[in-house]
């Protein structure tokens, strides 16, 4: 991907939304590009957080994994959304799996360059954490909406 397709799509995601082009440079400098085909699995539920991914083309669905039922959507992410970002914050696990739905192409942010991009160079990162806050209260909101619809519709 060239260097100013990739920072468009950086402006273009909320999280990285108003950073100027030296901050854009920078994170463009730490990213992968990633291409998967439909149905490719980018990550699975319970997987070690290593990155966050930021959608350039395609569509990736975010899915929970139960013992009980079938899998269920939670989220079918486009162009410019973020995913995988809680990482930033807990290097935890993940929440859920990421499936392309279509062909995707991706940039991937390894947590470790990331978090280190933001030591380096503060205001990126409290930028990134606002936007970040933001964006994951979206999400929240998403995800009880779906729960709450999956408890009305169970018996």
């Amino acid at each position: 991907m060239h260097i100013e397709k990739g920072k468009r799509v950086l402006r273009n995601a909320e999280l990285f939304h108003d950073l100027n082009d030296i901050h854009l440079n920078l994170i463009m400098m730490i990213c992968e590009e990633v291409t998967l085909g439909p149905q490719e699995i980018i990550f699975r539920q319970d997987d070690p957080g290593d990155a966050l991914y930021i959608i350039a083309q395609g569509e990736v669905s975010i899915i929970l994994e139960t013992n009980e039922r079938e899998p269920v959507q939670l989220a079918l992410l486009e162009e410019n959304d973020t995913f995988g970002e809680t990482i930033l914050i807990d290097k935890g696990t993940r929440s859920a799996t990421a499936r392309c739905h279509t062909e995707v192409q991706m940039l991937r942010i390894p947590r470790a360059q990331m978090l280190q991009l933001a030591g380096d160079y503060p205001e990126i990162g409290f930028h990134i954490m606002r936007r970040m806050a933001t964006d994951l209260m979206k999400k929240l909101r998403s995800a009880n909406l779906n729960i709450r619809t999956l408890t009305k519709n169970t018996p």
